[in-house]
């Protein structure tokens, strides 16, 4: 059974995912992975609704984003970024895109390093958030 109590199966809908994807989220705050994580954009209450559910059906991609604030791997990550390598040590990106795949969904993301702090000199860039943005689409 894995470690979720939540279930996904081949074929849920995205909103059908969202209890997977808390529990996801809780799991990284809680082995203190990171300070905490965002589901959605900001001030949004809905991550998924019936709408995307139809547009994924009926072809249309569905954007999500979300947020990793304080990852222990933040450091890493804007390195090897940097680099330009093909490897990334970013975990919850990975565990949500095989979520989704489970399911028949077929995912693609990309990853943003975010400054929340306004800094006159581009050069004092200090990320603290993980922007993870999500491109879901019928694997069908």
């Amino acid at each position: 059974s894995g470690l979720l109590k939540s279930t996904v199966k081949k074929g849920s809908t995205l909103a059908e995912t969202i209890p997977a994807m808390k529990e996801i989220s809780s799991q990284f705050e809680a082995s203190k992975y990171c300070k905490s994580i965002r589901l959605g954009e900001k001030d949004q209450s809905v991550i998924f609704d019936e709408y995307d559910n139809e547009d994924l059906a009926s072809g249309a991609t569905v954007n999500c984003l979300v947020s990793v604030f304080e990852p222990a791997s933040l450091a890493a990550s804007l390195q090897i970024t940097g680099e330009q390598s093909r490897f990334t040590p970013e975990f919850v990106g990975v565990t949500l895109a095989a979520m989704w795949e489970a399911t028949g969904i077929k995912v693609s993301y990309e990853t943003y390093f975010v400054d929340n702090q306004y800094r006159p000199n581009p050069k004092d860039f200090f990320p603290d958030e993980q922007l993870l943005q999500f491109t879901l689409s019928s694997a069908l």
